[in-house]
């Protein structure tokens, strides 16, 4: 006489320290893990098994009732799966959750309108806002119509490495590309910012060049034959950044107090502060002080070819050089000091001289700055 077939899910009684017994439906392994449910009482564990038994035996009767095309791409799928030991299930939710749940989300040509609509609700400046125009208007001509879910690794790493980009752009891209992604991220319309898992290019950083006292002197004494005289004095001696000076207002300039405010919508980070002035620079500024007085912009709307024309007449090299130089003279100064003209000279026992030569290009912009800052 043959044994019984024991019926699935296996009932199980557990004896508790207590000495209270307990029962646990044994439901196998379920999405990788064993599934174990207790119960008070037999009768429940016995109703919970029932249960059981008849969602096993639906799922199979289900299975069988597929259209015969819908298990033929399950036979396709599972060939294409096996070999990295994912199931149908398992794709299934992954797609739901990396891709179905996204599928409502803003196209990305909306996405980056919204983002710079956002930016300009923030108060962020408008050359802020010009740079990431500029760069996403660029990357939505060409994935407008996608959605961000959508871009794969491999398209933007392409995208992004351009053999007409050099290393600086790909990655001053690269960097609005990701705070876009981190705007999309934070509305739940991706859940992964893609550009993050682009590495970096190297940049070589260009050699120093540094400006001679004489050549600083020969800027000064020609500079207002081109009205670049306050922009090339206050780099020179107060040390100004060219940004800062792009969005100075002249009446900022005060003579009486001998000082510069750098008030917060012209200070990089808009961190304000007082600027010094020295009686070189006091000295230097004499000949536009009325005209400063006034008031208005320190730069004009033809500043970059004006200031092209002044470097070139005078014999200086421009192009897409970034340079930055700073260098302490302890140890030279007493025969530094005799050799600068009386409008350079500040009293001072030992100071240190900034000089900076900052020249970048960013795609067709070319813009050539240049500053030397003398403090105590």
């Amino acid at each position: 006489m043959s044994k019984k077939k024991p019926q699935w899910p296996p009932i199980f009684i557990v004896t508790h320290r207590s000495g209270q017994i307990s029962y646990q439906v044994d439901l196998g392994l379920v999405e990788g893990k064993r599934k174990r449910e207790p119960f008070r009482t037999k009768a429940e564990a016995e109703a919970r098994a029932a249960q059981a038994r008849v969602i096993r035996a639906n799922e199979g009767t289900a299975a069988f009732s597929l259209p015969a095309r819908v298990r033929l791409d399950a036979a396709k799928a599972v060939q294409i799966l096996a070999p990295h030991g994912v199931t149908i299930l398992e794709s299934a939710r992954y797609y739901e959750k990396h891709v179905l749940a996204y599928k409502d989300a803003p196209l990305i040509k909306e996405i980056v309108e919204r983002y710079l609509r956002d930016c300009e609700a923030r108060n962020l400046r408008p050359r802020t806002i010009g740079d990431l125009r500029h760069r996403l208007t660029s990357f939505a001509e060409d994935f407008g119509n996608s959605r961000l879910s959508d871009i794969t690794l491999d398209e933007l790493t392409e995208w992004v490495q351009d053999d007409e980009w050099e290393m600086r752009t790909r990655i001053n891209f690269l960097t609005k590309i990701s705070q876009l992604y981190g705007y999309a991220i934070r509305r739940k319309w991706v859940d992964t910012n893609l550009s993050a898992s682009i590495d970096r290019p190297a940049v070589d950083d260009a050699k120093p060049e540094i400006f001679t006292v004489e050549q600083a002197d020969q800027l000064l004494t020609h500079a207002n034959e081109f009205k670049l005289l306050p922009y090339i004095a206050l780099g020179f001696f107060a040390g100004l950044r060219s940004a800062e000076m792009g969005r100075l207002d002249s009446r900022d300039i005060n003579f009486d107090d001998k000082t510069i405010r750098i008030g917060s919508d012209v200070a990089k980070k808009r961190a304000q502060r007082n600027v010094d002035m020295q009686d070189s620079l006091l000295a230097w500024l004499n000949p536009c002080k009325e005209k400063l007085k006034k008031g208005g912009p320190l730069i004009s709307a033809i500043f970059a070819r004006t200031k092209r024309n002044c470097l070139k007449k005078r014999g200086f090299r421009t192009g897409p050089v970034t340079a930055y130089a700073i260098r302490s003279l302890p140890t030279i100064w007493p025969s530094f000091k005799a050799q600068i003209p009386q409008p350079f000279r500040w009293a001072t026992a030992l100071p240190t001289l900034f000089i900076v030569i900052t020249r970048r290009s960013s795609l067709k912009l070319r813009q050539t700055t240049f500053g030397i800052c003398v403090r105590n």
